[in-house]
């Protein structure tokens, strides 16, 4: 009954293969041409029942004309039973749908609503063929999916088929009769999705603010960088590197790539795993973890591609897996030692430093700076050094160039030209840098036993003297 108290009758199946609009006499003419090429290639030998499927698989009749398989409101729709890619049934109490297989919560209104109101007027593109007996050309023997719809007095059963070969429409077929139908991919989709295609995930999103620490995995090789505005550091940069070795960033680069936190999107949600292996999540190539100045954490998993190149996905250790779209990670190809480091080797703020061990030469000389005046003074033991000398041996190690990049193992054994060891006003451990004899022309810096890259000689020289001139005035 409807809300008027009418019942509801569902179209005869010959008022099904009616079509809405009228036919076009130009494509009458453009079918009966195709059947009497049809019935000349039969002549020349190919044989009737051949030609015959020939054109049923390839010749889609009346698909510019709307047949009405229902004809309803959508309060009239009590309840959808999809057994598709997982099995999904959708009820509504008032103006609230429910997925049996889904948490309120992750429940999308939206799909849910989409799918009564298609059910309520349910549409076909036309007619493939009639009084059909074999159903296997039209994978109907064993379809993609079957729905049933469940109205207020009476019920309709679907089966979805195969694509059509000549276009993007599918093969259905309605209570169990001997005509198929075709319809609109965009309607397959949401009866033979499963799952993924109710399961809300517009509120995804990755927070980048507050964040102090990034930390990516990939294939077993380790990078991580945190923010030392927010974790209390001395270096000159805001985010600086820990793993695979100690340096600072590309302050722009680094911050470009937590930006790209934010545009990590999902595609869909698949389904919730037994055996995270079958998507590649047992041993993901990648895991994204990323930690929160307030204590907050997340993480993220990719494992395996589909067939578009996106990523199966899982956060933060659960068995829910989902899609991430390709495009929305390809940034995280530029997270490496190599593409992140500052363009200088070494930089340290003076303002978090208390003292400074310069070890050259065979001496050591140990700096120290009293900023209990209304500007720092500078001394070697207790005897006072120029202000102005100091900060400019201090600039100059700042402003030296990366060139290259080593290996521990390049430098194993080489002698220190210079070993300077800072002294934070912050807490924080002592940092010790020494410029290793690496080659006839780089230096290998060491940054608290860490070896990752070397720097020219030449351009130390400068820096050098420097240092010399305070230690031996």
């Amino acid at each position: 009954m409807n809300k008027d108290g009418e019942k509801i009758t569902l179209q005869s199946s010959q008022d099904l293969k009616k079509p809405v609009r009228r036919r076009d006499p130009k494509k009458g003419r453009l079918l009966l041409i195709a059947l009497c090429g049809a019935v000349l290639l039969a002549a020349l030998g190919l044989g009737v029942d051949r030609i015959a499927k020939a054109i049923q698989k390839n010749i889609e009749l009346n698909t510019d004309h709307t047949i009405r398989l229902t004809d309803t409101t959508v309060d009239q729709v009590r309840s959808i039973e999809i057994h598709g890619k997982t099995a999904v049934t959708i009820t509504r109490r008032g103006d609230t749908y429910s997925v049996r297989e889904l948490n309120a919560e992750v429940t999308s209104q939206s799909a849910c609503e989409a799918a009564f109101s298609n059910a309520a007027t349910l549409l076909a593109e036309g007619v493939a063929a009639e009084g059909v007996t074999d159903f296997a050309d039209f994978g109907l023997d064993d379809p993609l999916s079957t729905v049933r719809i469940t109205f207020a007095d009476t019920t309709l059963d679907l089966e979805i088929g195969s694509l059509a070969p000549a276009s993007q429409h599918y093969y259905v077929r309605v209570d169990g009769g001997d005509t198929v139908y075709l319809m609109r991919k965009l309607i397959v989709d949401m009866y033979s999705a499963g799952i993924s295609a109710y399961r809300d995930i517009s509120g995804f999103a990755v927070d980048a603010s507050g964040l102090a620490r990034f930390t990516l995995e990939t294939n077993g090789e380790l990078f991580s960088m945190q923010h030392f505005d927010k974790t209390g550091g001395s270096v000159f940069t805001p985010w600086h590197i820990d793993q695979p070795a100690a340096a600072n960033t590309n302050g722009e680069k680094a911050e470009a790539i937590v930006a790209g936190l934010e545009g990590i999107s999902l595609s869909s949600f698949v389904k919730t795993a037994r055996d995270k292996a079958e998507f590649g999540l047992d041993a993901p190539w990648r895991r994204l973890e990323l930690a929160y100045a307030d204590g907050d954490t997340f993480a993220m998993e990719l494992g395996a591609q589909d067939s578009a190149g996106n990523y199966y996905a899982c956060f933060d250790g659960s068995n829910d897996v989902y899609l991430v779209s390709q495009e929305s990670v390809s940034f995280l190809d530029g997270v490496s030692l190599e593409k992140l480091i500052s363009e200088f080797a070494n930089i340290v703020a003076l303002g978090s430093v208390d003292g400074l061990t310069v070890e050259m030469d065979g001496r050591s000389a140990a700096f120290t700076i009293d900023r209990s005046g209304e500007e720092p003074a500078y001394f070697l033991g207790e005897k006072p050094v120029d202000a102005a000398a100091f900060k400019e041996a201090f600039q100059a190690v700042n402003i030296i160039p990366i060139n290259g990049f080593a290996a521990e193992a390049d430098a194993e054994g080489a002698q220190a030209a210079l070993r300077l060891t800072y002294a934070f006003n912050n807490g924080e451990e002592p940092y010790t840098v020494s410029y290793l004899d690496h080659s006839i022309n780089n230096y290998a810096l060491s940054k608290n036993g860490s070896v990752s890259v070397t720097v020219s000689k030449e351009d130390c020289a400068a820096m050098m003297a420097l240092w010399r001139a305070l230690i031996n005035p």
